[in-house]
């Protein structure tokens, strides 16, 4: 049996705390999407495939990890720009495909530039 577990690795700042059924903002360039997966009886696995897209359960872009030792991804990688996103991971061989592992959702985009030019005038 394969078992896969997915999580979304935050490497920043939370836009607030982590709640059931609440929808978490990552910065596009550090968050990480992270898996477990154990051989269990299953086959052997050669790839790692982790789909994501705009609406639960739809997923329109998938990223193939032909290391099967890799256990996480750069968010940046696997979604193809800002907005909110679903994802799941499955495992893959020669023989084909595992089912997906659990869904996560997020809400990707860029951290502001910081404000320049900072400075005191005296009245």
């Amino acid at each position: 049996m394969k078992r896969l577990w997915l999580a979304l690795t935050l490497i920043g700042l939370l836009a607030g705390p982590i709640q059931a059924q609440t929808v978490i903002s990552v910065d596009i360039t550090k968050a990480n999407l992270s898996w477990s997966w154990t051989q269990g009886t299953g086959g052997t696995i050669a790839e790692f495939r982790v789909k994501c897209g705009n609406v639960a359960g739809t997923y329109t872009k998938t990223t193939i990890l032909a290391d099967p030792a890799i256990r996480s991804v750069a968010v940046i990688t696997a979604i193809t720009g800002p907005g909110n996103w679903f994802c799941v991971v499955s495992a893959a061989n020669q023989f084909g495909e595992s089912g997906n592992s659990n869904e996560v959702n997020f809400a990707a985009g860029n951290v502001p530039v910081a404000p320049s030019g900072l400075q005191i005038i005296a009245q």
